[in-house]
């Protein structure tokens, strides 16, 4: 389907982006730094209601991640911490898996070759978002 707007210009869709709903925004965010390398580039913080943080978005290389606080009253049952998916595409799988087993990562699946023609493995962030993380072969 090609739709033009009123300027005569093509849409075209940019990138995708994941929203983590979390528990707890100082653990789960420090989670993805020491676990995954991660960095934290922005932290939304109010010095009176959120003070450690209600939404954080986070980059790995070409990787980027957003994490919202799981607050009363949700507006939306996705904002539910736990309920998340992140799958994660990289290079290097089998090293990654290497280093988070032998560092005493919980691995929630071993890394297995995928009918689908990928390395992939599975862990769990502290919210118990689930993360796939997975390499074509």
């Amino acid at each position: 389907m090609h739709v033009t707007g009123e300027t005569g210009i093509m849409p075209s869709f940019l990138k995708a982006q994941l929203v983590l709903p979390v528990h707890d925004m100082t653990e789960v965010r420090e989670w993805y730094e020491r676990t995954l390398g991660f960095e934290t580039v922005f932290l939304n913080t109010d010095p009176d209601d959120d003070p450690t943080g209600n939404y954080a978005i986070l980059r790995r290389e070409g990787a980027e991640l957003h994490l919202i606080l799981d607050e009363s009253p949700r507006t939306h049952p996705w904002m539910t911490a736990g309920t998340g998916y992140l799958f994660l595409i990289v290079a290097g799988v089998e090293s990654l898996h290497g280093e988070l087993a032998a560092s005493g990562v919980c691995l929630t699946r071993e890394l297995e070759t995928e009918a689908w023609g990928a390395k992939a493995f599975q862990l769990t962030d502290p919210s118990g978002n689930l993360i796939l993380v997975a390499e074509a072969v």
